[in-house]
């Protein structure tokens, strides 16, 4: 059986469309053979056919629909020949056309706490004059190279191979005068004449959905321009269980989540050199940080053993690679450095983020939450650290609800309820559907309302009394249950109503559940009630968009007073540029990881209690004394 896949691609800013014939054999599922070949589908829920995103249209035999399908997709879909890739199989020949997904004109934040550190990288340049080659001193091109460096008070160094190939040519077109770039004991470069005059690195987050990369001027210290894009990984499944599943099932798989990530780092570093003029090849130091399982997968490291108990990673300490052994496009003999683990799900992202706030010399009681599909949580007090990992889910990033979508262009960001809904929607732009921020906006403004009651039940119109009529009509019992529509139809990008359903909501109290859940747990291990803590920092993008207001009002955050939490935006990365640039910083991360105690709420007997009360909604006279 042939399967021909078609779909749009966008190559140097234009869109064009690719076509690929595949052979296809047993029972393969759509869904599988495109990831055989390196076609990406959409599949948030990692292809275990729950979160009907990897739609695609099928002209030839399949299977017959299956139940769920049926349930994923309406009447008009299944006509028009819409079928999930990871429950449709090839019964012969058939042409598979793979719609254009979400936009990656993304709300991707990349700004961060603004801690500064003084400027001393690990990596230096050296101009020497190496001797001449004559007929008296046999000595090779290395050893006189080295033997200069060592004059000029440089140490014992190792030159790779790479840099030995080119050596001989780069002394003589230079006359035999070159800086040396040197991390350590290492050479990672010789360059003809003198280049000490610039010195460029690289500082990476690395995020379950998102990539951001900053180009660093080593010198100074300087951010020179920032780029982000998807992180490729999130076609095989939007949450890290998702991936660790998919990479368990063997070599190949684990080998193709990894190039997905370096293709997009690549992509980031080349809108970098689009953007400030920098050559990849003239940058000579990286350094990473992101989740345990996200720092894995890049190295290409099998993250099988994270997921089951005792969740042992394979490496926790930092760990040092060159760019040539990741595939990473710039110089590779560049080190790359990724910052040390906490613990199986408490990665260097979080670490990045406490090197960046100084949490661990804070005074008072601070908070850290870092909001996201692996929800990452510190409290600190006296120089104490303790920390979990809480897993929210994809619902925050949009997936596994109704109409949910990552914060592109199109997504409703903003709610407020009056007399109707009134939306905000990123890019001003007709809705496609919402975001998580718009989704928490919305919960908090229907429990205002009170068409959501504390436990989380989206009320009957019947059961209201003195909404305005505009509310009341939005309000309705479709084949799925309950549900409440936020933007009509004719007000869409396509046509299609955005609704919130019932299984929205308890999608998002399982979420927020987790991660309240965990900070409770935090806060009895070291005595600290909420009224205690002194500063809560919201780390992360989705941090920096939510509404405070609302976040409180669903119960995500413990009850602070308002002008107590403060959002850092992307720390993580800020935390990787400056171990980027400061000695003492890469040091102390070493340090504070070794140090920050770990508590996995599955061994914790009080945990499933903690959950099952946080999953509730504050009742009103509880958000009115905290979220005025």
């Amino acid at each position: 059986m042939q399967v021909t896949f078609i779909w749009q691609e966008q190559v140097e800013g234009r869109w064009s469309q690719r076509q690929k014939q595949v052979t296809a054999s047993g029972d393969a599922t759509v869904l599988r053979l495109a990831r055989e070949y390196d076609i990406k589908i959409n599949a948030t829920c990692g292809g275990r056919g729950r979160c009907g995103r990897c739609k695609v249209v099928v002209q030839g035999p399949l299977n017959e629909v299956s139940q769920m399908e049926r349930q994923l997709l309406t009447k008009e879909e299944l006509a028009k020949g819409i079928r999930l890739a990871c429950y449709a199989r090839p019964q012969g020949d058939i042409w598979v056309t793979i719609p254009t997904g979400e936009t990656e004109l993304l709300q991707i934040l990349t700004e961060g706490s603004d801690q500064e550190a003084a400027v001393e990288p690990d990596i230096v340049k050296e101009f020497v004059a190496v001797p001449e080659p004559v007929l008296e001193a046999p000595d090779g091109d290395r050893e006189r190279l080295l033997e200069a460096l060592a004059g000029a008070g440089g140490r014992i160094c190792q030159i790779p191979l790479g840099v030995m190939t080119r050596l001989p040519e780069i002394l003589r077109q230079s006359n035999h005068r070159v800086t040396v770039t040197r991390w350590r004991e290492h050479i990672v470069a010789v360059d003809s004449g003198d280049t000490t005059g610039e010195l460029f690195g690289l500082a990476f987050d690395i995020g379950t959905t998102t990539v951001v990369g900053g180009l660093i001027d080593l010198h100074q210290g300087k951010e020179l321009d920032v780029a982000a894009r998807l992180n490729g990984q999130a076609a095989y499944g939007a949450d890290v269980i998702s991936r660790v599943e998919y990479a368990s099932n063997g070599i190949t798989h684990l080998k193709r989540l990894q190039r997905a990530v370096m293709d997009t780092l690549n992509g980031v570093i080349s809108d970098l050199h689009e953007k400030t003029g920098v050559s990849p090849e003239r940058i000579s130091r990286v350094v990473v940080v992101g989740n345990t399982c996200m720092q894995h997968l890049a190295l290409g490291v099998s993250p099988t053993y994270i997921a089951r108990s005792p969740y042992t990673p394979a490496f926790s300490r930092q760990f040092d690679a060159t760019a040539g052994q990741l595939g990473l496009a710039v110089n590779p003999e560049a080190p790359v450095t990724f910052l040390p683990n906490v613990a199986g799900f408490v990665g260097a992202d979080t670490v990045g983020v406490v090197v960046a706030t100084g949490l661990a010399d804070r005074n008072g009681r601070v908070l850290m939450v870092d909001i996201g599909t692996n929800g990452e949580i510190v409290l600190s007090q006296g120089g104490r650290m303790v920390s979990c990992s809480a897993a929210a889910g994809p619902a925050f990033e949009g997936a596994q609800i109704s109409c949910g979508m990552r914060a592109g262009e199109g997504a409703v960001e903003f709610v407020e309820i009056g007399e109707d809904v009134e939306v905000r929607v990123i890019g001003q732009t007709l809705p496609r559907g919402i975001c998580g921020s718009g989704l928490i906006d919305l919960v908090a403004e229907l429990l205002k309302v009170g068409i959501i009651d504390e436990t989380g039940r989206l009320q009957d119109a019947s059961e209201l009394h003195g909404l305005p009529p505009k509310l009341v009509e939005r309000i309705r019992t479709s084949e799925n249950g309950a549900e409440f529509v936020v933007v009509w139809g004719k007000d869409t990008a396509d046509g299609k109503e955005i609704v919130l359903t019932q299984r929205d909501i308890r999608e998002l109290q399982l979420a927020k559940g987790a991660i309240r859940a965990g900070t409770m747990i935090l806060q009895r291990i070291l005595g600290i009630r909420d009224e205690d803590i002194d500063e809560l920092l919201l780390a992360g993008a989705f941090g920096n968009y939510i509404r405070k207001e609302s976040a409180m009002r669903i119960g995500l955050l413990p009850k602070v007073p308002l002008e107590r939490v403060r959002s850092v935006g992307n720390a993580a990365r800020v935390g990787a540029r400056l171990c980027l640039i400061s000695q003492a910083k890469l040091q102390e991360a070493s340090r504070l990881a070794k140090s920050m105690g770990y508590v996995e709420l599955s061994g914790r007997p009080d945990f499933q209690e903690a959950f099952m009360e946080a999953m509730l909604f504050p009742q009103s006279e509880e958000y009115l004394e905290f979220a005025r």
